[in-house]
């Protein structure tokens, strides 16, 4: 995520967490598949960022695809497990139950038409669930948030040529995870995660992992 894309989610991330408190949060990018990508995250640790893109992903209800076919700026957990096949629900369900995760509600900001980026808020047991007055509080903030995108240069696609394994392995490199924390996160074995970095540096022609995060992120 380039410098000024970086500046505007950390602004977002503060200033929907100030209107709505939210134990964790993200922000990040929505490519042309309609995939969530370059994470900013907030309070939300690498190893339960990393279990979701490994693991439960595709178990998610509020994907940007699918909150765009709910058709509504800000989706509620609720919501989105109301169009999901049970089975799918509660195994979504179960990956937050693990990290003491009660609800979360997603804010889809759109260009032209098109959903381009987004934020994620999370609450803990501490905090219980949204309400609906809370929800409501947001609609004024994504109606900024898509104004700020809209003056936004174009975003260039990240990451073209990486497997979706090196996408996770290059996103938790930029959060600045050793060896042994990828590892650990993505359930593979030290060598395993060694060959996919020396794969990465051949791919991408970089010497290290700061000139990998640099010429991805940066």
């Amino acid at each position: 995520m380039a410098g000024s894309a970086q500046d505007l989610g950390r602004y977002c991330l503060q200033a929907f967490s100030q209107q709505v408190p939210a134990s964790l949060a993200a922000f990040y990018r929505i490519d042309a598949e309609q995939q969530a990508c370059d994470f900013l995250l907030q309070d939300l640790q690498a190893p339960m960022h990393a279990r979701y893109l490994a693991h439960y992903r595709a178990y998610d209800p509020l994907q940007p695809s699918r909150c765009m076919a709910i058709g509504r700026p800000v989706v509620s957990l609720g919501q989105g497990l109301a169009c999901l096949p049970e089975v799918q629900g509660q195994t979504y369900r179960s990956f937050l139950a693990q990290h003491q995760v009660v609800d979360v509600v997603e804010i889809i900001a759109q260009v032209d038409a098109r959903p381009v980026a987004g934020v994620s808020l999370l609450r803990c047991a501490g905090l219980g669930a949204f309400q609906a007055d809370e929800l409501e509080r947001l609609l004024p903030l994504h109606g900024l948030m898509q104004l700020a995108l809209s003056s936004q240069p174009p975003a260039r696609q990240p990451m073209p040529e990486l497997t979706p394994r090196e996408q996770q392995i290059a996103e938790l490199l930029r959060q600045g995870c050793s060896n042994k924390l990828i590892a650990r996160a993505l359930e593979l074995g030290l060598p395993t995660v060694k060959t996919h970095l020396i794969n990465l540096f051949r791919k991408l022609g970089v010497r290290n992992r700061t000139e990998l995060v640099t010429l991805l992120y940066l």
